[in-house]
């Protein structure tokens, strides 16, 4: 992961990403160089159910900025 926290309370998932000047200018280019990865999960993260629910739950997230 980069840049990306998460965090379970109750029933919600919270999900927090920095989104501030030194984070912005600090963000590599993507793969295709069109973008900057500014917060990546880098794949599917495996989220905690609430309560000890029954099944799985899974997140992937990407946050781009585009010049």
């Amino acid at each position: 992961m980069r840049n990306v926290s998460t965090e379970v309370k109750g029933d919600k998932l919270i999900v927090t990403m920095d989104i501030g000047k030194a984070a912005l200018q600090g963000a590599p280019p993507s793969a295709s160089g069109k973008t900057k990865l500014v917060a990546t999960t880098g794949g599917a993260l495996a989220i905690s159910m609430p309560n000890g629910s029954a099944g799985s739950l899974s997140l992937a997230i990407n946050l781009m900025l585009k010049p």
